[in-house]
């Protein structure tokens, strides 16, 4: 004879049910919590990374194509306060294919795209030497308009160089390390920082930086700067 579960049975069946389904719950939740956080960790590994990779290209460009200006000018590549640094370098440089006198505006130069309007360029003449800053006003055929005319005069072959400018700030309000380029705004570059500080060597021209993450991780480097020597 057969006969069906029982009432008693029946509830057995279901608290024994529900009790592997909360275990089962529990388990999901706990790997779900654990793969978060593994992958929160990541992203901030990942972060990090990034924000030191960006820091020590910079540097290692800081001074680029401004070696030979430097002794008669007062162009600084490398400039520093507490929580903020700059790098100054240049990104293209080509030499004047006609001489320039003062008061003169156009420029013949074999420019590339590096020449773009509003680009802040520096001009120098080692030989006299004279040297000063101006920005792109527009392109023409051969030549690159300045916004404002030249103070002095420039042979043939004088140099032309593109400049950029990058400055990094921490802001402790927001916890954010940011960069910017040139005239543009500062963008983040690392959240959840809680200390950053650079310090400059002039003896030996290198840099020591330091960024701390929530005040436990910290990552540190020390960069030579290899154009300023």
């Amino acid at each position: 004879m057969i006969r069906g579960f029982g009432l008693l049975e029946m509830l057995i069946a279901l608290s024994l049910g529900l009790g592997i389904l909360t275990v089962i719950i529990a388990h999901s939740t706990e790997a779900a919590r654990v793969e978060k956080k593994v992958g929160g960790n990541q992203e901030r590994l990942e972060a990090i990374f990034h924000a030191v990779d960006a820091i020590k290209a910079d540097l290692n460009k800081c001074g680029m194509r401004l070696q030979d200006v430097r002794p008669f000018s007062d162009i600084a590549p490398f400039a520093s306060t507490p929580g903020f640094f700059s790098s100054t370098y240049g990104i293209a440089d080509e030499p004047l294919l006609e001489g320039a006198l003062r008061g003169q505006q156009a420029l013949r130069v074999a420019a590339g795209e590096c020449f773009k309007k509003d680009k802040v360029v520096l001009i120098y003449d080692p030989a006299q030497p004279a040297w000063e800053l101006n920005e792109v006003q527009y392109r023409l055929d051969g030549a690159l308009v300045m916004k404002r005319p030249l103070r002095n005069d420039f042979p043939r072959n004088s140099m032309l160089v593109a400049l950029k400018k990058v400055e990094y700030k921490y802001f402790p309000a927001q916890r954010t390390l940011k960069r910017r380029s040139d005239n543009g705004t500062f963008q983040p570059l690392l959240e959840e920082v809680s200390d950053f500080y650079v310090t400059f060597f002039p003896d030996a021209n290198s840099v020591l930086y330091r960024i701390e993450i929530n005040k436990k991780e910290q990552v540190r480097g020390y960069i030579f700067l290899l154009n300023t020597v």
